[in-house]
């Protein structure tokens, strides 16, 4: 493949999937997605077929004009919104420039056109497909940029070149060149994820649009109809995702709370309780709401949820902090927690709960004298209840243990459970009373009728009770160690009071029938729904808080790799002065060491000679090659035992000028030494034994100058 087609495809695939990164936020309809990857094909078929294409500049100017008053058509009358408007006049500037692409410098503004539709692209979603349309950018983008230079660099050699040299050719789609390339777009995203963890947060940045679309929930409002819950349980939108510091206990009821309600009039729930009094932070975003007893039941929970039409926040209950970046917080005498308005986005935060536990003291009690704050609300009955009544008395008197009010909560508990059928498929009631309806009539419904029918059986018999709607736990996803819920996953249940204990959850609904799902489908969706879980919580959800926790484990760590090497080290030197203390003292040991020592002594010795009535070493460290010149060292010994003394700053030849001149003995036999040093050391070529003799004569007559 040439240059020039290597080039040409490049700018267009860097536009393609510039273009594909706005498609996949599902923000434009079909016609524009089609149109738009219609006109880029087109561009590629003309590239790869080497067909010319281009309009008179007269023509261009009528179809920008044209499409400059349908840009401010579109922002009035259609999307009504800049952003949307712009960047549908971004993607006809990216058309328009694909088919008058005729310098480098109109593939640079190309360049630019595609990087503005992959930021149009971060604003309209959060999703984790723009995590693989930026990859894929990011390595076409080096691709596309070296291309460029490469085709500048050509250019520019062909113009200043001779008309009769030949064009320099650059070898384009080399391995080399290739995972060059790669490995450049590799450490750009090293160094992107390094400046994403270190530099400080500051929210969820200034591009960032809210999304438009909330998920329509059922059940968190101020009036619940009977079956509003259950027209969303087929619903397999993700509702959140939670984290747990420890998996959730085997405890009934222990789900994520949502709202309470305390007034039944026959057809409908209402909440009586409010909005709730205004909860403001006590810094760095944490919200006090109890008292931190029993850390034993202490659960953390971390929670991302999904832009949804309710303002209630969710966590099992009782929530006592709450964690978050919310200027205020609501919460009511029920214990339902929310914020002061609805967000248009996702949100992140952090919930600690005391798990609830039933005291043995409660467990025990025949009977409660409730104060009138309990009685007064959570006792009232609708009209004409005299049937709940009755199956009430004959649900208690038939258990074989109705003794205490927990036997009695159980009795009442089990009968549901027992005699009527989980089902979603529900007739509409004949009465308009769906809950007689439910009890004597159908006997089947879902998780709504029991938990209603349990709150009206239980006042009946005396016991304050009141219905709550939330959401069950959900999927486990092993992959991410995290709940995923869903609106399937909606529920209600019942909290009844207890003097010491409290409000405590039982939930009378009996297990529904498993989701039909292929184990290989179920696994996918969990592998993909933990990606998706770990962009959010680590990319668009990363906080200041993740820094400075981040910074606390790399010391941590730190800190328990010193500690470690110091344990080993210590570990070695203990296990070493152990295995002394217990040798050293030994006569076969001490017998070998002297014996180790006596042969080490012999061998230094040997290694030294006898010269001129001194030990002088040997020179034992040197190569081969400095012992073949080790005459000339024994020169300097000589030497320096008549006062000359060769300093290490003086070369050999400087040092032979510094020796006195004849009639002196000295210089002629250095010189012609040094001169053998010379050949030997620098020349690689060694004496022969006619020159060995003559080096020995040498050494003898200055030894003999010195004795003499």
């Amino acid at each position: 493949m040439t240059l020039d087609r290597a080039f040409q495809i490049a700018s267009r695939l860097l536009s393609l999937i510039g273009l594909l990164s706005l498609i996949l936020t599902h923000e434009f309809s079909f016609l524009f997605g089609l149109t738009t990857i219609a006109a880029v094909t087109a561009s590629f078929i003309l590239v790869l077929k080497g067909i010319p294409f281009g309009l008179s500049r007269p023509a261009w100017t009528v179809i920008n004009l044209t499409m400059l008053v349908g840009f401010i058509i579109d922002l009035f009358f259609f999307s009504q919104s800049l952003l949307v408007a712009s960047t549908h006049f971004v993607v006809f500037l990216m058309i328009n420039k694909l088919f008058n692409l005729r310098t480098p410098q109109d593939h640079l503004q190309l360049y630019l056109i595609s990087f503005l539709q992959l930021l149009a692209a971060s604003t309209f979603t959060i999703d984790i497909t723009f995590l693989f349309s930026f990859l894929l950018y990011l390595l076409t983008a080096t691709w596309a940029l070296l291309l460029h230079h490469l085709k500048t660099e050509t250019l520019r050699s062909s113009a200043t070149a001779s008309p009769q040299s030949r064009p320099e050719r650059f070898p384009v789609l080399t391995w080399p060149f290739f995972l060059s390339t790669n490995g450049i777009a590799i450490a750009a995203l090293g160094c992107t994820l390094l400046l994403f963890i270190l530099i400080p947060r500051i929210g969820l940045g200034f591009f960032h649009r809210p999304q438009s679309n909330l998920i329509r929930m059922s059940g968190f409002s101020e009036q619940v109809d009977m079956g509003e819950i259950g027209s969303v349980k087929e619903d397999s939108t993700v509702v959140m995702r939670i984290q747990t510091s420890r998996p959730l206990p085997p405890v009934e009821g222990v789900y994520w709370r949502g709202m309470v309600f305390d007034s039944y009039d026959g057809r409908a729930w209402r909440n009586s309780f409010g909005s709730g009094r205004l909860v403001s932070s006590e810094g760095m975003g944490v919200f006090n709401l109890g008292y931190r007893r029993f850390p034993e039941r202490a659960l953390t929970q971390e929670v991302i949820l999904e832009p949804l039409d309710t303002a209630v926040l969710f966590g099992t209950p009782q929530v006592i902090q709450v964690t978050g970046r919310f200027a205020d917080l609501r919460i009511n005498t029920a214990g339902t927690i929310a914020m002061t308005m609805i967000p248009a986005t996702r949100i992140d935060y952090i919930v600690t709960s005391l798990i609830p536990a039933l005291t043995p003291e409660d467990a025990e009690l025949r009977s409660i004298a409730y104060p009138l704050t309990i009685r007064q609300p959570y006792l009232e009955l609708p009209e004409e209840s005299d049937r709940i009544r009755q199956l009430a008395q004959e649900i208690i008197e038939a258990a074989p243990s109705a003794e205490t009010v927990l036997q009695k909560i159980a009795a009442v508990k089990k009968y549901l459970q027992t005699h009527y059928r989980y089902t979603l498929d529900v007739e509409p009631p004949s009465s308009g009373r769906p809950i007689e309806d439910f009890l004597f009539r159908q006997k089947a419904g879902f998780c709504e009728h029991y938990a209603t029918a349990m709150t009206l059986l239980l006042r009946s018999i005396g016991i304050p009770a009141r219905l709550v709607t939330g959401f069950l736990p959900g999927e486990w996803n092993e992959f991410g160690k995290y709940y995923t819920v869903r609106q399937s996953n909606a529920h209600a249940w019942v909290e009844v009071w207890f003097p010491e204990s409290g409000w405590i959850p039982f939930d009378p609904t009996p297990p529904a029938p498993p989701e039909n799902v292929a184990a290989v489908l179920g696994f996918l969706r969990r592998s993909m729904d933990s990606l998706q879980w770990r962009w959010n919580r680590y990319v668009i959800y990363y906080s200041i808080r993740d820094q400075i926790s981040l910074a606390k484990e790399m010391k941590d760590d730190t800190m328990k790799l010193r500690l470690e090497f110091v344990n080993r080290v210590s570990g070695a030197f203990n296990t070493v002065r152990t295995f002394l203390s217990e040798t050293i003292l030994r006569p076969a040991t001490v017998l070998l060491i002297l014996l180790a020592a006596g042969v080490a002594l012999f061998w230094i010795i040997r290694r030294l000679r006898r010269s001129t009535g001194r030990f002088t070493f040997r020179w034992p460290g040197r190569t081969r090659q400095a012992r073949t010149v080790a005459f000339y060292f024994e020169m300097l010994d000589l030497l320096r035992l008549k006062g000359l003394s060769k300093p290490d700053t003086l070369t050999p030849q400087e040092f032979l000028r510094k020796i006195p001149a004849p009639p002196s003995p000295l210089r002629p036999a250095a010189a012609e030494l040094t001169g053998l040093y010379y050949r030997v050391r620098f020349a690689g070529i060694p004496l022969s034994d006619q020159e060995q003799r003559r080096v020995s004569e040498i050494l003898s007559g200055l030894k003999a100058d010195r004795n003499g």
